[in-house]
């Protein structure tokens, strides 16, 4: 027996396991899509989304509504009500959008969570970690800088990084191939078929020219599209990790990145992945797939600029652009805020969600400046908010004016000051502090309603009174 034979048989013997393992691991149409499963797909669609009148229906009825789509897969009478389609622009690109009603996003949301994301998810790489539990932003952030850090510890700042990205990704996938790489991971031939229509319902999508010949594209916005987009790509994937053995190396959803001690190197990779995705269907971008140098060169991943630093240091700050789109949007948000268009609690809420994107980066004083810009066009909602807002700044309540931030003791003793050498004339004005607010001292001290109810009737006669 021969090196090569020996080397089959070993191959033979772990493909067969591989595939007793799969079948064990396999579930059922009746596995799946159980009476309990749908209902805690159909409470976990409603979360975060309750203020809006499909859901406050749907949950009101919910328990009717999943026995009807209980019985419609019992009978496979369910059918799919097509998708809303419309249009948002994202950092100045256009992207087309096809949302589900929440009937058809309970049934994807039972298909995936209780089967084809754990059926998929066996045969990703480790770094392939967009929209997967316990994974995301954060994990693939972390990931290349350890994969940094283990450059830098072998080879310094010699070689650089390869980053591709595939154009069109979602709008370009073929649903035959989708369907066959289905197959693979799907073996009960109910839960095969469901999966074959629903990939089939993306021919209903809008903004895309449909070829019925030749059907392609999955859109953005449904759980079944993530999961098809990450595991479509795979092929690279395992190329790049088995065949080519590049530790420094993962992929979000399209986007990814390979680190190697060579520029030669990355060019060669770069020209055959231009080819190898082509048999997939798939196309490279050409202005994202780039090859950037280590050595006083910085480069651009998931919208921050990362630069890998001579000491070995790795830094990571948010991209102009970020920057940049937030400052507008705070200037539209204040347009919004003074005609009624938008509450300042979902003002606060987005201005908060972009900070904590932000705390992955090292930008403190980026963070600060937008702070204080912040805090500047928001200054009086601010200051009569329940709580104090997290930021940068420090803040003290003050009854007469409510929230006040500072930077520093001597500019809050300033303030102070001002307030205390134009206390008569602001009341000479008609101006009336916050602490008769009594709604928010309701909230503050141990009192009953009723006892605020009186004291506030007690206010409104005195400035009666008065008048």
């Amino acid at each position: 027996m021969t090196s090569q034979d020996r080397h089959e048989i070993r191959y033979q013997r772990r493909k067969a396991k591989r595939e007793a393992k799969r079948v064990a691991n396999a579930k059922t149409f009746d596995e799946v899509f159980t009476f309990e499963n749908l209902w805690k797909a159909g409470k976990t669609c409603c979360t975060d989304v309750r203020w809006k009148t499909s859901t406050i229906n749907f949950e009101f009825r919910l328990l009717t509504y999943i026995e009807s789509l209980y019985e419609q897969f019992l009978q496979e009478k369910y059918h799919f009500n097509g998708f809303k389609y419309f249009r948002t622009i994202e950092h100045g690109k256009m992207r087309d959008i096809n949302s589900l009603i929440i009937h058809d996003r309970t049934i994807q949301k039972c298909y995936c969570d209780y089967m084809m994301t754990e059926a998929y998810s066996r045969t990703f790489i480790f770094d392939n970690s967009a929209s997967l539990p316990d994974k995301g932003m954060d994990m693939t952030l972390n990931r290349l800088k350890e994969n940094l850090r283990h450059h830098y510890r072998k080879h310094g700042l010699q070689g650089g990084i390869y980053q591709f990205d595939f154009h069109g990704y979602f709008a370009s996938i073929p649903h035959d191939r989708a369907k066959e790489r289905l197959k693979r991971h799907v073996l009960d031939p109910k839960l095969y078929k469901i999966g074959c229509q629903l990939i089939d319902d993306f021919t209903h999508l809008g903004g895309i020219e449909h070829d019925l010949k030749h059907p392609h594209g999955v859109g953005l916005g449904s759980q079944v599209s993530q999961n098809i987009a990450l595991d479509y790509a795979s092929p690279v994937d395992h190329y790049v990790k088995d065949a080519l053995r590049k530790k420094g190396y993962a992929r979000y959803m399209d986007d990814g990145y390979i680190i190697s001690d060579s520029l030669k190197e990355l060019y060669e990779i770069r020209a055959f992945l231009i080819e190898f995705v082509k048999l997939f269907g798939l196309e490279m971008n050409e202005k994202k797939n780039v090859i950037t140098p280590f050595k006083d060169h910085s480069f651009y991943f998931l919208k921050m600029r990362i630069r890998l630093q001579e000491k070995g240091k790795v830094t990571m700050k948010l991209s102009r652009n970020s920057i940049r789109s937030m400052r507008r949007k705070l200037v539209i948000f204040r347009k919004w805020c003074d005609g009624g268009k938008m509450s300042a609690d979902d003002i606060f809420k987005s201005y908060q969600s972009w900070r904590s994107h932000a705390h992955r980066c090292d930008s403190y004083k980026t963070v600060h400046a937008m702070d204080l810009y912040f805090i500047r066009l928001f200054q009086k909602e601010l200051a009569e908010w329940d709580k104090y807002f997290k930021c940068t700044l420090r803040a003290k309540w003050n009854d007469e004016i409510g929230w006040i931030y500072y930077t520093s003791n001597r500019e809050y003793k300033s303030k102070i000051d001002e307030l205390n050498r134009t206390w008569y004339e602001r009341r000479m004005n008609g101006f009336v502090p916050l602490v008769d607010r009594w709604d928010w001292y309701s909230k503050q001290r141990s009192k009953s309603a009723q006892a605020f109810d009186y004291l506030r009737s007690l206010q409104k006669d005195f400035y009666k009174e008065d008048d």
